[in-house]
């Protein structure tokens, strides 16, 4: 019978893809009209920009493979995403906060809060702010509750390395998958229900339902919530998923009346960092880019109200730019009903079980960033997670066959 996969994100098609070049039979039954999840490339500007997942990161091994694979070419951004020049509060320079960012990473990181690990470090204030703010927007969540564990983890890394995207959109990976998949992957189709056993699955979705003999679960954790599961998850599995903590993040593209050079700049008293950036031809963008991470934040722009807040700020932040305000792009996770949230945050009150998180439940194997341990939050990480989770199916039916 083969195996159903639970969502088009870059997880569920990377695990489907596993599957089927394993020999598997497979069918991809997603929520969206679309594949990719919160990886979502569009036409802005003149050129294309993410709505969701951005970056590729040095290490991100599994995003560069998978680019290869498919002959996508990778533009060299020019944003130095590690490297950003804090504004709008006391007085710092980039160079105090580098400095000491690597002497917090040699101090012991387990227990309390990121918020807790800076007051007692003697930093000074302005260093103190320019840490906190970088930190909670890159992790989307409030230092307050944020594990100190994030200062070493590959999202919120600090320094003067290069970053990539896939020519055209980072959503060219989940649409080169999708092709190999073909009609396997149907669109527009929410799974509501999904019974098992310990030798097949039924998946119940749009008032029919699909058998197999294993399935994977690769959509958010809280989405995972409206799938009614017969029988119900092991009381272990519902308290790790329960636990996960989704940050909330906003991004803002506003063209430009006049291109500009790579940047970063990070605003640390109201939490977002704005960039320009190169295009394919290595000529600088005329847009510039924003990401605003924490509730809190999102909250202080008056978001819910549109952009007009934060755009009044972008001006202050960056007199030298030329902002057309008549031209801008809006994009959040938080009113998403499919993602509930823009990407798993590592809370200090709400640890992430991430071995209960990647356990398998009889024939079910659970894939999404955040089931991707250290690699949570990340492109990368949604990729391994769904190699991780073809792999125990793949060891499952193999036992199954002896």
């Amino acid at each position: 019978m083969g195996v159903i996969v639970v969502g088009a994100g870059l997880a569920g098609l990377a695990a489907a893809d596993a599957l089927l070049r394993a020999g598997v039979e497979v069918r991809v039954l997603e929520a969206r009209n679309r594949v990719g999840g919160r990886v979502w490339s569009v036409p802005f500007g003149g050129t294309t920009v993410e709505r969701g997942g951005e970056f590729i990161l040095p290490g991100n091994t599994a995003v560069t493979s998978l680019a290869a694979r498919f002959g996508l070419p990778l533009v060299r951004k020019g944003t130095l995403y590690g490297y950003r020049e804090p504004r709008g509060g006391a007085p710092v320079a980039l160079e105090e906060v580098l400095n000491a960012t690597r002497r917090l990473t040699r101090l012991p990181l387990s227990g309390g809060t990121l918020q807790d690990l800076l007051a007692d470090a003697q930093l000074s204030p302005a260093v103190r702010e320019a840490i906190a703010a970088r930190l909670e927007v890159s992790c989307a969540h409030p230092a307050y509750d944020l594990d100190p564990d994030t200062l070493t983890e590959g999202a919120a890394g600090f320094g003067d390395f290069d970053t990539h995207s896939v020519q055209g959109g980072n959503d060219r990976l989940a649409r080169a998958l999708a092709d190999v998949l073909g009609d396997r992957v149907e669109l527009g189709t929410p799974v509501d229900r999904l019974a098992w056993s310990r030798s097949e699955v039924r998946v119940g979705a749009r008032g029919r339902e699909e058998r197999a003999d294993a399935a994977v679960v690769a959509v958010p954790a809280g989405v995972i919530s409206a799938i009614a599961f017969d029988p119900p998850l092991p009381p272990a599995k519902r308290l790790a998923l329960a636990g996960v903590r989704y940050g909330q993040a906003a991004k803002l593209f506003v063209s430009l009346r006049a291109p500009a050079p790579p940047s970063a700049v990070l605003s640390v008293p109201e939490r977002y960092w704005c960039y320009t950036q190169l295009g394919a031809d290595g000529e600088p963008l005329p847009v510039l880019a924003a990401f605003a991470g924490s509730a809190p934040a999102l909250e202080r722009l008056a978001l819910a109200d549109g952009p007009a807040r934060w755009l009044e700020a972008l001006r202050r932040l960056r007199p030298e730019l030329e902002l057309d305000v008549g031209q801008v792009l809006l994009s959040r996770w938080d009113d998403d009903q499919w993602a509930r949230g823009a990407y798993s945050a590592r809370s200090a009150s709400s640890p992430m079980d991430s071995d209960e998180l990647q356990r398998p439940t009889g024939p079910i194997a659970f894939a999404g960033e955040h089931t991707a341990g250290e690699w949570h939050g990340l492109m990368e990480g949604a990729l391994r997670s769904g190699e991780r989770a073809a792999a125990q199916v793949l060891a499952a039916l193999a036992l199954a066959v002896q």
